[in-house]
């Protein structure tokens, strides 16, 4: 995570684009901090690795916020989950 004291922003450690914490930009997004591994990483360079859709599905489905290269380990883990029993699933789902 690269922090820069003098101006109170983040890099992205993919593409280093450098903005403040709690800022948005319209090209990059959101600055966002992996919980798997600690790297940094805007809302942009997830999509242009896995699209809008993989990248929402990584906000709101997974448990913790994951930098592309973790969830691409992530992503492989899910596939290897097995299918809940229908006894066992919502039946709002």
């Amino acid at each position: 995570m690269a922090y820069n004291l003098i101006s109170d922003t983040y890099s992205c450690d993919i593409c280093g684009f450098e903005m403040q914490w709690d800022a948005s930009d319209l090209k990059h997004g959101e600055m966002w901090g992996c919980e798997k591994c600690g790297d940094t990483f805007c809302s942009k360079c997830f999509i242009d690795c896995y699209g809008r859709g993989e990248y929402m599905r990584m906000m709101q489905q997974s448990d913790l916020v994951y930098c592309p290269t973790c969830w691409k380990k992530a992503r492989e883990d899910w596939a290897k989950m097995p299918t809940l029993p229908e006894s066992q699933r919502c039946a709002n789902a």
